[in-house]
């Protein structure tokens, strides 16, 4: 009995996560992970021939492999612009998309949890608020709880 409504959940789940996901959006475009890996002339590159053809010299250069170890993704695919810039931009393209969803999303989630009760007694506007959470730069704590350490009235 329970393993049927397991089951059956199961595949409602499937059914859902079809209707969100329709296709893989990582098919065609894993050269762009990895393009010494990946076979350009097989049906996995979703590229024209002219660009196949410059993925293929990509996979075949041993400097810019060494390149791959050393750099993160899209500063790899920036180095490449210089001598591909057609098949870079494409790549660049598709990395940002995800890069700006995410930030995005965390942006959301911040305005959500800010804006609960317990938020909204702050005296911190919401613009304050998203600057300091969204902001790469860790703040400083030891120095701001010197100075207010620094402020306090006997």
């Amino acid at each position: 009995m329970i393993s049927d409504l397991v089951s059956q959940h199961l595949s409602q789940l499937a059914v859902k996560f079809d209707d969100y996901f329709p296709e893989d959006p990582r098919e065609g475009h894993m050269w762009i992970v990895d393009p010494f890996s990946v076979d350009p002339t097989k049906n996995d590159v979703a590229l024209p021939s002219h660009l196949q053809s410059q993925l293929l010299e990509v996979a075949t250069d041993s400097t810019l492999k060494l390149l791959l170890g050393k750099l993160d993704l899209g500063s790899f695919w920036i180095a490449v612009s210089k001598e591909y810039p057609c098949l870079a931009l494409r790549a660049v393209k598709l990395l940002l998309a995800f890069t700006t969803t995410y930030l995005c999303e965390s942006g959301f989630s911040i305005v959500a949890t800010t804006k609960t009760k317990a938020r909204n007694r702050l005296k911190a506007t919401l613009e304050a608020t998203l600057r300091v959470s969204l902001s790469p730069i860790p703040p400083r704590l030891d120095l701001i709880m010197s100075v207010k350490q620094a402020q306090v009235f006997h």
